[in-house]
Formats: structure tokens, C-alpha cells, sequence
């Protein structure tokens, strides 16, 4: 269907974006490279369910790591690092650092603190610390902790409810998603290439997920190696 047919609105204040509702839900409706998303209204991309092994997806975010080393690390790539970020992102490293140590101890309630602290973070359409906090819960879905499992939908629910006033309802919409288990092709991408363990997939399904907008794609992958990693990334880190 055209999307000429459709009775769309504008995002209130996001007027001159590609997004707008559609009976109250925002869908993407704009033409570019990289938008192969639930949300693309003219070409909608949904995932087909796959089922990781925890063990395979943490050795394949090994070999990613390595492969990034002689890299340049855009976005929040550079904190996982050890690298000093830019300002404004500089003034949260010790928020960026609690959700590491909080992944790392498999803490729950600082999980949450962390997480409720980084919403809204950073410039852009969707802010870098909504696409950090998304994928870490996207890969929890494909890695999960044992322990945290029962617990675990409850907080997806409070983390979407915060957004809602602490994020933009565009950023707040994709988090969402990614809370959910849904989002762009080349991080579902990025996931089967984790798990086959092959190096040369891995390196172009980072690729692909790093020309994700201006840094969105490389926070997406810090919270993808973040959470699988922990604790082997630099000490400095944690």
C-alpha cells in the first residue's frame, strides 16, 4: 500500500524528521540505507525467531572485539575501551562505569539504577545511552542470566515506562523494540554471525551495524560486546 493512502501525522516537535504516527504508533517513513526495521512503514523487516547458545555468542563477541582493536571505536566503543569519551559523554563515565560493574557483580537492582540513570543520554534522535540500554536488554534476551530471569520482563517494563518522560518518544519507540527483542536487520544480523563464529561475518555484520546512524549502530554494538564480555574487557573498564 502506498503510503500516500495513509492517514499519517507528524511526531509533535519532530516534524522534520522521517518519523510520524500512524494510529498512534511511530513508524519510520523515509527511504535510506540501513532501515530495514519493524518500524519501516513502505518495507517492513521482521526477524525470523532464532534461538543462540550463550557460550557461542559470547566467543563470537570475543573474536569481535579483537577484530576491533586495530579499528578505529566510534561512539561509546571508545569508553568500552578504556578511552576517554568526549564531551558531553565524558561527565557520564562514572554512570557508564556503574552499568558495567553492575553487569559484572549480575546485580540486579544496579542494573536498574544504571539504567534508569543513562535514559535520554547523549545528542541525536536517539540519544547513546537509550541505544546502549537496548541492546544490552536486546542480548539478555539471546544470552540470558540464569537468576534474572523471572525478574527480568517486570524491569523491561519499567525501563519502557521511563523513557517515556526521560527520552524523546522517537529514541523512547526504538527502545522499546530493542527491549522487546526487535529491532534493525544488522543487529539480528550481528547475532547470527556472533554465534557461527566466523570471523569474516562477524567483521561485516559490525559493518553494516556501525552505518546505523551518526552513532547509534556502534552503542548498540558497545552494549551487544558489554554484556556478553563482561568481565574480560579492560580492568580499566570495570
Amino acid at each position: 500500500m502506498s503510503t500516500d493512502t495513509l492517514a499519517l501525522a507528524r511526531v509533535p516537535g519532530f516534524e522534520s524528521t522521517h518519523y510520524a504516527l500512524l494510529n498512534g504508533r511511530i513508524v519510520w517513513t523515509g527511504e535510506t540505507a540501513h532501515s530495514d526495521h519493524p518500524r519501516n512503514l513502505a518495507n517492513p523487516w521482521q526477524a525470523k525467531p532464532a534461538h543462540y547458545q550463550a557460550q557461542a555468542l559470547r566467543t563470537g563477541a570475543a573474536l569481535a572485539w579483537d577484530a576491533l582493536q586495530t579499528q578505529a571505536r566510534p561512539g561509546l566503543l571508545a569508553w568500552l575501551g578504556g578511552q576517554t569519551l568526549p564531551f558531553p559523554l565524558n561527565l557520564a563515565a562514572q554512570r557508564l562505569d556503574d552499568l558495567a560493574q553492575a553487569l559484572n557483580s549480575q546485580n540486579l537492582a544496579a542494573l536498574e539504577a544504571a539504567c534508569l540513570r543513562l535514559l535520554g543520554l547523549g545528542v541525536g534522535l536517539t540519544p547513546s545511552g537509550d541505544d546502549l540500554i537496548g541492546a544490552v536488554f536486546f542480548t539478555l534476551r539471546h544470552a540470558p542470566i540464569a537468576h534474572w530471569q523471572a525478574a527480568i520482563p517486570a524491569l523491561r517494563t519499567r525501563i519502557s515506562h521511563a523513557a517515556q518522560s526521560a527520552s524523546n518518544p522517537i529514541s523512547a519507540a526504538l527502545l522499546d523494540d530493542l527491549l522487546q527483542g526487535s529491532s534493525y536487520r544488522a543487529l539480528h544480523e550481528l547475532f547470527d554471525a556472533l554465534h557461527l563464529q566466523q570471523t569474516p561475518a562477524i567483521e561485516e555484520a559490525m559493518r553494516a551495524l556501525l552505518r546505523i546512524g551518526a552513532s547509534s549502530g556502534a552503542d548498540m554494538l558497545t552494549g551487544v560486546l558489554l554484556t556478553l564480555l563482561t568481565p574480560q574487557l579492560p580492568a580499566k573498564r570495570l
